[in-house]
């Protein structure tokens, strides 16, 4: 959209599509903390924070995979400076990588570096919490150099 006046985004770890369709879910499950329910259960997170005590449905899916809910599938044209964190063991990390994709195909003539995908080995979902660990120390760091140089 023309005229947005965010002036960046910094997104640790996010969760861009509700839909549970990804290959890293089986492979990372049993490395990350985040629930790999599959969506037909009741308790599956994507429902209990979307739909909670609703049925599944044709339309809840339908909903689901709304770019407004499953960002993922949006359109990214004139986006703003984005610096996304996150961890090579988090079940969500394909949806993540391709949220990125995303971001730099609907953007071809942005400038170097307006674009930063960060993927950190062996860290699961929002490791930045776990502040004993060196990794996230540096990547808050980072974190911080980011949104300072916006």
């Amino acid at each position: 959209h023309t005229g947005h006046c965010t002036r960046g985004l910094l997104l640790l770890s996010p969760w861009v599509d509700l839909m549970t369709k990804r290959p890293s879910i089986q492979c990372n499950a049993k490395y990350d903390f985040l629930c790999a329910l599959p969506l037909e259960s009741p308790l599956n997170p994507a429902r209990t924070f979307y739909a909670p005590g609703c049925p599944l449905s044709p339309e809840m899916i339908t909903e689901m995979a709304h770019p407004l809910v499953s960002p993922v599938y949006a359109n990214f044209a004139e986006f703003p400076p984005t610096l996304i964190q996150a961890g090579e063991k988090e079940i969500i990390i394909n949806k993540t990588s391709q949220l990125y994709k995303n971001i730099a195909a609907h953007n071809p003539n942005a400038k170097c570096g307006r674009y930063i995908y960060e993927c950190y080995a062996d860290m699961i979902h929002v490791f930045h919490q776990f502040l004993d660990l060196p990794d996230a120390q540096y990547v808050i760091a980072k974190a911080g150099e980011f949104i300072k140089a916006l």
